[in-house]
């Protein structure tokens, strides 16, 4: 999809992080929006951001991990904008915890957002990205798809059946004119590890792992750019760091000794 101006995006989890960037990278191409998050503050401050654009932007407050919300959405964004061409299934949590001290709540919570929120948004508005001709979904994996890490089980299996989902879907929606494309972003500097700060095991090594994340993850608005251009060029996935490049040559080269040096980080 190389033409973005005039053209219609729904962001999940557009009220910060790689979420609002991606808004603002849209926007200064000329791409109207549709931004959904389920914090009402959040999202008032990022369509505030885009008010000097001149873009048409609507807010949607979903909460993406309920179904009956998300079957409702995308009569919602085509009755403000009158198609869909660009879907990006952003939103996503995490919990620093290990699976011993996981509880099945957690788990629920998790995998309603990560997973269920992705196959929502891709379920439902499937009729209208068939509708409007070219469309393209994008969805947000993680470099923790590639290899599991220590105390983020649900956060790496939910990242995991992303990946999965979106290769499946990559080569289904392709004869339609669907393009699909799976992100994998190492660190990057968002507040998503700070939200659920609370429900680690040790909020000091918690805390500790974002502040490092915060020294050397990649910048939001970078981030949103390599996205932007993956989508331009339909590529049907892109790694978003160099952390996320060598995580995914050390697992391909050393499938179990990758495991081991985690194993010892962890």
């Amino acid at each position: 999809m190389k033409q973005l101006a005039d053209r219609v995006a729904v962001i999940t989890g557009a009220g910060g992080g790689i979420g609002s960037a991606l808004a603002r990278n849209l926007a200064s191409r000329g791409c109207k929006l549709a931004l959904v998050d389920r914090d009402t503050g959040a999202l008032r401050a990022t369509a505030e951001t885009l008010a000097p654009t001149g873009i048409q932007v609507s807010q949607h407050v979903v909460d993406i991990s309920d179904r009956a919300q998300m079957a409702a959405l995308p009569d919602a964004v085509v009755g403000e904008h009158g198609q869909v061409n660009l879907l990006i299934n952003n939103a996503g949590i995490t919990y620093q915890k290990s699976f011993t001290n996981h509880s099945i709540e957690d788990w629920e919570t998790v995998t309603g957002v990560n997973y269920w929120g992705v196959v929502y948004g891709c379920h439902y508005f499937l009729p209208a990205l068939q509708a409007a001709g070219e469309a393209h979904i994008v969805n947000l994996s993680s470099m923790n798809a590639l290899a599991g890490l220590p105390s983020q089980s649900s956060y790496c299996a939910t990242k995991a059946a992303v990946k999965l989902l979106s290769e499946s879907l990559w080569s289904e929606l392709r004869p339609l004119g669907i393009g699909v494309t799976t992100v994998h972003p190492g660190a990057i500097r968002t507040d998503m590890m700070q939200a659920t700060l609370d429900k680690a095991d040790d909020q000091d090594v918690a805390q500790k792992t974002y502040d490092l994340v915060q020294r050397i993850g990649m910048d939001p608005e970078r981030a949103a750019s390599k996205i932007v251009a993956a989508v331009q060029r339909r590529r049907m996935r892109v790694r978003v760091g160099a952390d996320a490049v060598l995580v995914d040559i050390l697992k391909r080269c050393f499938p179990v000794g990758l495991h081991h040096l985690l194993a010892k980080l962890g």
